[in-house]
């Protein structure tokens, strides 16, 4: 791991630093390193998130123009569109020596991009979305990040990473060497198999109970939406999964988690996450989202109004309006 001793922002002084894309992530990048000295202009298509970025103050350009000022360039737009825009605009402006930055791997480990021989690339994968990179950073603290040098042509390549890492906040933490195509594996599949479980397991609680004749708010409130779940994985993150429950659940809350534990999910569910991991890794996952990426995500379109129609949705939506947050 390395800390903030490991890590100077000398490495980056007198450099710019170029934040392609001002979305989720890049929002979050481009106020931390600029509360932290570092020279940051944006580059970004015209579009909402271009005029915010005016707004909150950054010298604004095409994604063209930005790499081609900044010698340290860091990718933060959606997967899909990285072959297009790194050849059209980044690849062209990248110069000998100029530090390349991808806050996920995807592109590299599939292949579908080339950086030139001659810039240093690496990868710098903060392991939180945008709104709590920024919210640590500003209470004093930060998140974790892996790191991955996966062309180190200058020869100081770490050096600069973790200067970066240093003023995002992310030394503060921890920075953990972690090859590129592991992480975006273990993404993948925390994407593809936990997350949808996850979800699976709220939905089917709350219709049983519903279908018992249980009224949908109170078991939408006690299954998730009073915050108490999120709090106890938010200190399972730090204590531990199983220590979260031996310290902040009572005996009663123990002998049920005990009773069950192990007894819901069955070998179905480890066989289908073994075939979501192979697909991850040979390929079929990315062949297919190239499909449904081609044809405008149609799929997407069709989960949003599931979800919106549900009942779950539904109930969550009567939520907010009693609560007066809709």
């Amino acid at each position: 791991m390395y800390f903030e001793s490991d890590a100077s922002l000398q490495h980056v002084e007198g450099r710019t630093v170029a934040v392609i894309g001002y979305g989720i992530q890049g929002k979050a990048f481009a106020a931390n390193l600029r509360d932290s000295g570092v020279a940051v202009i944006v580059g970004n298509r015209d579009d909402e998130y271009r005029e915010t970025a005016v707004a909150d103050g950054f010298d604004t350009r095409s994604i063209g123009e930005a790499a081609a000022a900044g010698s340290v360039v860091i990718l933060l737009i959606p997967d899909d569109a990285h072959p297009e825009v790194f050849e059209s605009h980044i690849a062209p402006n990248l110069d000998d020596g100029d530090l390349f930055v991808l806050a996920h791997g995807f592109s590299i480990r599939y292949g579908r991009i080339t950086p030139p021989p001659t810039a240093d690339v690496v990868l710098l994968a903060p392991k939180m979305f945008g709104k709590p990179i920024r919210q640590h950073y500003t209470e004093g603290s930060g998140v974790l990040a892996f790191v991955d040098v996966i062309q180190d042509a200058s020869g100081h390549a770490l050096d600069r990473t973790l200067a970066i890492a240093k003023a995002m906040g992310f030394t503060r933490y921890g920075v953990m060497p972690v090859s590129h195509a592991t992480e975006t594996e273990l993404d993948l599949f925390q994407e593809q198999f936990l997350t949808p479980l996850l979800l699976d397991a709220f939905r089917m609680a709350f219709e049983v109970l519903v279908e018992a004749g249980y009224e949908r708010i109170p078991v939408l409130l006690d299954m998730h939406a009073s915050g108490e779940m999120a709090e106890m994985m938010v200190e399972a993150a730090s204590t531990g999964l199983y220590e979260v429950i031996e310290q902040q659940g009572s005996p009663t809350c123990r002998f049920g988690v005990q009773r069950y534990l192990g007894k819901l999910l069955g070998e179905d569910v480890r066989a289908r996450g073994r075939e979501i991991l192979e697909e991850i890794r040979n390929g079929g996952f990315v062949a297919a989202l190239g499909k449904e990426a081609a044809a405008g995500y149609p799929s997407l379109a069709d989960y949003t109004a599931m979800y919106r129609a549900s009942e779950v949705t539904r109930t969550h939506d009567g939520l907010r309006a009693a609560l007066g947050t809709a």
